[in-house]
């Protein structure tokens, strides 16, 4: 797993600019950015459920740290 625990994953900043997919994304975009290149994986749909479990998985462990959106 490239991110244990969700680590260096900074949820509470989405949406931003972010430099790899080179626009504003959500953290959805960022999680298939990883998927596709570094893992090189399949892509997941937006309302796929493994989508929706990372993504409340990485928000779920992040719980406590304060929103800040386009942050980074």
């Amino acid at each position: 797993m490239c991110h244990p625990h969700a680590a260096n994953t900074h949820p509470e900043t989405y949406p931003k600019f972010q430099i790899q997919l080179r626009r504003m994304a959500l953290l959805r975009d960022m999680i298939n950015w990883c998927v596709e290149n570094p893992s090189r994986g399949k892509k997941l749909d937006a309302d796929d459920p493994k989508m929706r479990a990372l993504e409340a998985y990485i928000m779920a462990q992040r719980k406590g740290v304060p929103m800040e959106y386009g942050k980074h």
